[in-house]
């Protein structure tokens, strides 16, 4: 696939969380115990997220290998030590706890990740959900907020209803200096702080003014306080409430985690050249994250199309948009691709705009109908 990515130095960690949120994921895919799964490795949170429903197999793939890098991180953690330590290492118990969880981690690991490890936790002492480029970007928002707007933006996690926390939305921010310092902040200009600005050249919709109104959309259709990716980029880990958090990070689940782990591999590659290769036939079901952002409409076509070429495929795909929107019309010259676009949950990000899901039919099963 022709992506923008392969013109970038794969060489740090751009994502520390994945933003595209684990409750869309599930009803999506529906994940039963015969699934093998293939999903974009990113910070690792949505391969560990799959392995809670208990399928056969989750492979995670990414071009870059400090993504794998952190996931392998994350996995030793989860085999060899207590949630404790793992909840510390994330950044969620502050920075303290994360340089003493570091003491008790680091001897335990091959020097060479012993080497890479100890310098990347000293750049970043807050943690492993606080290190990504997109992340710093994404909270440095708020401290661009004078006190009163910060104390404002504050207030609409105390809400308890939607129509109370639109309408103070609308009356304090909206009709404030709040509207444009947001839009300004994420202009395509400023959002190359955050991504870089190879990866912005397919775009086909402006930041800052298009990411405003899907905040605002949010705003006045669930609540703020029980959404993880709005508090996080406007207050960090501060007063994260231990029920928001994604699934695989919560306390409850983590001895799920280290009963699934051995059902995890992580690769170093496409996910979508794994998907036309030998191995990946095997793969039920897939979650590409946002990776067609990166390609053009026509070069997205041509990848369907690819995939669709082999006649036993039996493949769900999602993946999701965000200023490149692909898979908005059904492709008529392949009956066996069907495409469907479907609004996103209120757990979800508000800076995506849809989610889209392929289904690849074999060509037996279209003779039976």
């Amino acid at each position: 696939m022709n992506s923008e990515f392969y013109n970038l130095d794969l060489d740090r960690i751009r994502y520390s969380l994945v933003w595209e949120d684990s409750q869309t994921l599930y009803r999506s895919l529906k994940i039963g115990t015969n699934d093998h799964l293939l999903v974009i490795t990113s910070a690792g949170c949505n391969a560990l997220n799959m392995l809670l429903k208990n399928p056969a197999s989750v492979t995670a793939a990414d071009l870059n290998p400090v993504q794998n890098k952190m996931l392998l991180f994350k996995q030793h953690i989860i085999m060899n030590f207590d949630y404790e330590l793992y909840h510390a290492i994330l950044g969620l118990a502050g920075e303290t706890a994360v340089n003493e969880a570091k003491q008790r981690i680091l001897p335990t690991l091959p020097a060479a990740d012993q080497a890479f490890w100890t310098a990347f936790l000293e750049e970043n002492p807050g943690g492993l959900l606080l290190s990504g480029k997109l992340e710093k970007f994404m909270m440095g928002f708020h401290r661009t907020l004078n006190q009163e707007q910060q104390e404002l933006i504050h207030q609409l996690i105390a809400f308890d209803t939607i129509d109370a926390q639109y309408k103070f939305f609308l009356d304090k921010l909206d009709n404030s200096s709040f509207k444009q310092t947001f839009i300004t902040y994420y202009s395509d200009e400023n959002l190359s702080n955050g991504r870089d600005p190879k990866l912005l050249k397919h775009v086909d919709e402006s930041g800052g003014i298009v990411f405003y109104k899907r905040l605002l959309l949010q705003a006045s259709s669930s609540l703020l306080k029980e959404n993880f990716y709005f508090r996080f980029i406007f207050f960090g880990l501060q007063d994260l409430p231990h029920h928001v958090l994604p699934p695989c990070y919560r306390q409850e689940n983590y001895s799920s985690l280290k009963e699934n782990m051995d059902k995890l591999q992580v690769i170093q590659g496409e996910a979508v050249e794994y998907l036309l290769s030998a191995p990946g036939l095997k793969i039920t079901k897939a979650s590409l994250s946002n990776i067609f952002e990166y390609i053009s409409h026509q070069e997205f076509e041509e990848v369907c199309l690819s995939l669709a070429k082999h006649p036993d495929r039996d493949l769900k795909l999602i993946f999701w948009n965000l200023l490149n929107i692909q898979g908005e019309n059904l492709l008529q010259s392949e009956s066996r691709i069907k495409l469907k676009s479907q609004s996103l949950a209120q757990e979800s990000c508000f800076y995506f705009k849809n989610q889209v899901q392929i289904q690849f039919v074999p060509v037996m099963s279209l003779h039976l109908t």
